[in-house]
């Protein structure tokens, strides 16, 4: 396996613009499809257990902790679900 070599954003302006680069705008948000995640402008950039290998409320989870970290790292705050 190749190595991966992330340069360490020195700030939140640097990690927003490196995302931007790819193609992603913060907030990312979950979808109301199971396990998709989506950037500000609804583009996906992820599918959580594309194989359906796990039950739907771990998939669940693990994508709210993915929108968790990364708008976080992005300097959004979290904020509770109503």
């Amino acid at each position: 396996m190749a190595d991966l070599r992330v340069e360490n954003p020195a700030t939140t302006e640097t990690y927003l613009k490196a995302l931007a680069e790819c193609g992603v705008k913060l907030p990312l948000n979950v979808g109301a499809e199971l396990g998709v995640i989506y950037d500000a402008e609804g583009r996906d950039v992820i599918t959580i257990d594309v194989n359906n290998e796990r039950a739907d409320s771990e998939v669940e989870t693990i994508a709210l902790w993915i929108v968790l970290a990364v708008n976080t790292c992005g300097g959004f705050r979290a904020e509770a679900q109503r």
